[in-house]
């Protein structure tokens, strides 16, 4: 397919040796030799028994149209949506609305924002939901509930301390609400069982890798986001995925040379810096792909196909509790968040001088929505006609030239502009890369044991039934306490 002006590009020559020294890049040649490996990885997640169906998502059509026609339903009579869920429950959802509506949606008049205002409850913090509370009119508004398993316990917490609150005020809570929830569980029985709406979190699709899900799509089409667009540009980066060769795809590129960075050059420290405000969220949802999918123990086989082959020395049954000594020798890049260009004035002295340990991966923005020119005057008269896209775009590129020549390894992903399509291009981009990078690792992207034992422990100290014993076992791994 032909790449046009309008499509997701990746620059990679940040991290290449020479100029480059050679212990801080790659060269072109161990790029081209590690790419055969990848081979099998997108014919893999394009199948239709695919381990994850991510890539799938886009061509779910009636997925799509039932998102759209929930929106246009819901938003009736409501002024504020809050979107109740954790982790890829809420990330994905709020990296589409951060970047996509207004930068000050909720400020907006209604006549102007003409969409509800919208709120993310994702984490069990009592101040801030108590907060919340005090703000909304619960006569005139939404919860949007999203939990694949439909027992995610910081969730159904806040939705019963909501659901509490709309019975004190004597509303029906069952006509504020949508669920968004697996085939099965406590919250699609609870729909059932009351007649609330609900909308399916997709059985193959993993919490995190769902941003292009019911899930991650209906809060931000309720506060009016282009979310068909950006479906049609994941579809895009899909399509060139499936037609291009491995060194024309630059997610795969982009994973073997951060492969490589972190296996043969101990660059281990993956910061992900967006120069772009709108883009910030994003920021934190990379770091939930990354870390989850790729955190796992080293395996002691051979490689993984599509990184599902391969579970960790122990496979599936791994309970996450013992601490074996093997596992200070774990996979993963630790995955660090930054935004241009306020972190150039506090994490960018740790990357250009710091250790060297650290690759810098920068998303920028091509064409601006704003540039806003500057009137010029006192104290910096010299900047009198420059644009604050310009501004940003010089920050931008005086870093990457400032690591350069201190031999510190960048990528850059290049957006046409922050659109829905180019938006939609980036995400998928970014989850083809991790699953590549799985598979180069040999390790299973789609499970996350490590939470999984915290959890369990979470639940026994609450006193959850079936989890009691599990905590008496486990108490053995209690680190001591030195309370100074």
């Amino acid at each position: 397919m032909k790449i046009t002006r309008n499509d997701l590009r990746l620059e990679a020559g940040g991290a290449l040796a020479p100029p480059l020294p050679r212990a801080h890049g790659v060269s072109r040649r161990e790029v081209a030799e590690v790419l055969p490996r990848l081979a099998g990885v997108a014919p893999a997640l394009l199948a239709p028994n695919a381990e994850s169906g991510f890539l799938q998502l886009p061509r779910r059509r009636a997925a799509l149209r039932a998102v759209l026609e929930a929106a246009a339903k819901l938003r009736r009579g409501v002024d504020d949506v809050v979107h109740l869920g954790i982790g890829g429950s809420s990330l994905g959802a709020e990296t589409l609305l951060r970047a996509l509506a207004h930068p000050h949606h909720n400020l907006l008049s209604p006549r102007r924002r003409r969409a509800p205002r919208v709120h993310f409850i994702d984490n069990a913090d009592g101040d801030t939901l108590a907060g919340l509370l005090d703000c909304l009119d619960l006569r005139r508004t939404l919860l949007h509930v999203v939990s694949k398993s439909g027992g995610t316990v910081e969730t159904a917490a806040a939705f019963a301390v909501l659901r509490e609150a709309f019975a004190r005020r004597r509303i029906n809570w069952r006509k504020r609400c949508v669920f968004t929830t697996g085939e099965a569980g406590a919250l699609r029985e609870l729909a059932v069982a009351e007649g609330v709406q609900c909308l399916d979190f997709p059985e193959d699709v993993g919490g995190r890798w769902s941003a292009l899900s019911p899930g991650g799509l209906l809060t931000p089409a309720l506060a009016g986001v282009d979310v068909a667009a950006v479906v049609a540009g994941a579809r895009r980066f899909a399509a060139r995925v499936k037609a291009a060769p491995l060194q024309e795809n630059p997610a795969a590129i982009a994973a073997a040379i951060a492969w490589l960075l972190a296996e043969r050059r101990g660059k281990t420290i993956h910061a992900f810096m967006p120069y772009a405000d709108g883009l910030e969220a994003l920021s934190r949802w990379f770091v939930q792909l990354c870390g989850e999918s790729l955190g796992k123990p080293r395996p002691t086989g051979g490689m993984g196909g599509t990184g599902g082959a391969a579970h960790g020395p122990s496979g599936g049954g791994r309970d996450g509790l013992t601490a074996r000594a093997e596992l200070a020798g774990g996979t993963g890049p630790t995955p660090l968040p930054a935004r241009g260009a306020t972190d150039q004035h506090s994490q960018m002295q740790l990357f250009a001088e710091g250790p060297a340990d650290k690759l810098v991966i920068f998303v920028a923005v091509a064409r601006p929505r704003q540039r806003l020119a500057l009137p010029g005057g006192p104290p910096a008269n010299w900047l009198r006609g420059i644009g604050m896209a310009d501004l940003l775009r010089a920050e931008r590129e005086g870093s990457t030239f400032a690591l350069a020549r201190a031999g510190r390894p960048t990528l850059t992903w290049e957006l046409p502009a922050l659109t829905p399509a180019a938006l939609g291009q980036l995400l998928t981009a970014l989850e083809v890369q991790t699953a590549c990078q799985a598979a180069l690792y040999g390790i299973n992207a789609y499970d996350q044991p490590g939470v999984e034992a915290g959890k369990a422990q979470a639940f026994a100290r609450l006193g959850r039934p079936g989890h009691d014993l599990q905590h008496r076992q486990a108490t053995t791994h209690q680190p001591p306490s030195w309370k100074i």
